[in-house]
């Protein structure tokens, strides 16, 4: 799932549990009823090299997300699931491809 798609799915999204490079997110049963987010959850070819893994557990609603705490701090990605300022999420979700975009080249 790359972050544009989290910020598009939003709205059924809530982060369950969270310690530093590791973060479950919950999904509305309602995001079953949409293919695409679906297909979005289980895409992963676009995920920067700080992401080492993201398992989606449909039987329990949730997907969970490990990542480097130190490439992607944790208030930022925390921030690209709750956080309401869709300004604020664009800028984040610029700034964290240029930088861990760059890394991989």
């Amino acid at each position: 799932m790359n972050f544009h798609k989290i910020v598009d799915l939003e709205k059924y999204l809530d982060v369950a549990h969270h310690v530093p490079g590791r973060i479950r997110v919950k999904f509305s049963p309602l995001i079953l009823t949409k293919p695409a987010a679906i297909c979005a959850m289980r895409e992963h070819s676009e995920l920067p090299a700080a992401i080492f893994n993201a398992r989606v557990n449909m039987a329990a609603r949730s997907v969970v997300i490990e990542y480097d705490s130190e490439a992607i701090l944790p208030d930022v990605i925390e921030e690209l699931i709750q956080g309401t300022d869709k300004k604020k999420k664009a800028q984040i979700i610029s700034d964290l491809y240029g930088k861990l975009m760059s890394q991989t080249s």
